[in-house]
């Protein structure tokens, strides 16, 4: 099974993760770059432990150093560009332009970073596709105004975006405004740049920010496509079909309930109103989101031209949690799915997850899908010089063919599948590089020491013949489960 030649293969990075250099060249800090190495990494801030969190050294903060894309960038993508990949989605890191986010003129130096970045994509007919931000703000803005939980956000986020998209105007044709807008939800530091008190109902301060993104997303289109009319804007979520622990009816509505708040911010963004059902959610959990008229009218005349998505693993929910097991998903916890093998990651596989995910968003949207985050993040082993990671080429094969089959038996539109991390990179749950995910491998551990030496794995190898067949590789190639049994059954 192949796809059409203008299929977007590649792979996806971050700034937050990969850039480091956090102070260099006039850029100031944002709030990944306060995300310590340890257990707190994802729980919400309180203001009682806020400045703590903020203001202390006595961690390491992974985001600082990364794995110094900022200095390596010629040479990453270089490598990257040998595999023979037609695409490579970055973000622009806001605080790199406007160091606090309310600067009226941004800074040149960073401007130039990315435009450099541009360059030597285009210098390789690599097609940037580009986050405007990826879980980073200017810490400043959290402290000044809780994050998105100010409306003022909205404008200084647009003034932000309206300066890069003026800059690169007929450069970039694929933007993603927000990344995973929806894990404002579930890490909400991290999406949203919120903290809470003991007095805030963090529902409503996470809900009314994510209606400040909608509002500062519509926006970005709006003038976006005023800019350039033949630019395309994508909403972004993370996805996942939530299966029913059980076929018992109240199981089932269990699973339609959770899915309906996962989709909700990318049902706004595609359908340019909010669902029925939020009317009787807020109103059941005390909400009181201030929605304006003419916030309503933005949000109706500028929606999204596709639907990207990272998908890693399905979720499964019951009426009843209690006494079940639970496992890691993307940012949050789910039930463990009996009927589902748990390989080297932290969550089960389930690639044909990925196909029923598509069908899923195909029917609910009719919008083109990309798959712009899908990979395996594991420890790897370096012996001299290689990396067997066999593993990695298990999940990538079963989730590609699993896509190829959406696409050629199903008959749904998706424009590309990127990898995510193909260089490796620090992890958001975890902070540490040695949750890979790259074809790519990075010789730093999770301190930031090292070599920074980049070495192809195995994967690297494989990945190249996948992008170069058009996808047929990935079924020609039959493999095995780490468990034994064969996926092809």
């Amino acid at each position: 099974m192949k796809v059409t030649d203008n299929f977007l293969w590649g792979g996806a990075i971050s700034a937050a993760q990969t850039e480091g250099n956090y102070l260099t060249d006039g850029r100031l800090p944002a709030n990944f770059d306060y995300l310590p190495l340890n257990d707190q990494r994802l729980k919400p801030v309180y203001s009682d432990d806020r400045q703590s969190i903020l203001r202390t050294d006595k961690d390491y903060y992974p985001s600082r150093t990364g794995i110094n894309f900022y200095q390596t960038y010629k040479e990453d993508l270089k490598l990257l560009s040998k595999l023979g990949i037609n695409s490579f989605r970055f973000s622009i890191s806001w605080s790199r332009i406007f160091p606090t986010g309310e600067e009226a003129e941004p800074n040149e130096v960073g401007l130039r970073f990315y435009e450099n970045v541009l360059t030597e994509l285009e210098s390789y007919q690599i097609e940037p596709i580009v986050t405007i931000s990826h879980f980073d703000l200017p810490i400043h803005l959290v402290e000044k105004y809780n994050g998105w939980e100010s409306r003022q956000l909205v404008d200084l986020y647009v003034h932000y975006a309206t300066t890069v998209m003026t800059r690169f105007k007929g450069r970039i044709k694929y933007w993603i405004p927000f990344n995973e807008m929806n894990m404002v939800l579930h890490i909400p530091f991290i999406g949203g740049g919120v903290t809470f008190n003991s007095e805030t109902n963090p529902l409503q301060i996470q809900y009314q920010a994510g209606h400040h993104q909608l509002l500062a997303n519509a926006r970005t289109i709006e003038i976006g496509k005023a800019i350039n009319p033949q630019a395309q804007f994508g909403a972004m979520l993370a996805a996942g079909k939530t299966y029913a622990y059980t076929c018992k009816p109240t199981d089932v509505f269990a699973a339609i309930k959770s899915e309906r708040e996962n989709l909700f911010f990318s049902d706004v963004q595609v359908f340019g109103e909010y669902p029925s059902f939020t009317a009787h959610f807020f109103k059941e959990n005390h909400l009181k989101i201030i929605i304006t008229e003419e916030d309503k009218r933005l949000l109706k005349k500028n929606t999204v031209d596709f639907v990207s998505f990272s998908y890693y693993s399905s979720a499964c929910t019951s009426a009843d949690t209690e006494g079940l097991e639970q496992v890691a998903t993307n940012g949050f916890m789910t039930l463990r799915n009996p009927y589902l093998p748990k390989g080297k990651s932290v969550w089960q596989n389930d690639p044909l997850g990925l196909r029923i995910t598509l069908n899923q968003l195909h029917d609910r949207y009719r919008k083109p899908l990309f798959i712009v985050e899908n990979g395996l993040g594991t420890q790897d082993e370096l012996i001299g010089t290689n990396i067997s990671d066999t593993y990695r080429i298990d999940y990538l094969r079963e989730h590609i063919k699993e896509l190829l089959r959406a696409i050629n038996e199903d008959g749904i539109e998706v424009m590309g599948y990127l990898m995510w991390g193909i260089i490796d990179l620090t992890s958001v749950s975890e902070g540490r590089i040695s949750k890979r995910y790259g074809v790519v491998y990075v010789e730093l551990d999770d301190q930031g020491h090292g070599s920074g030496q980049r070495l192809p794995k195995a994967s690297y190898d494989w990945y190249q013949k996948v992008v170069k067949s058009q996808g047929q590789a990935a079924f020609d190639d039959q493999g095995v489960m780490e468990s034994g049994e064969s996926y092809d059954k």
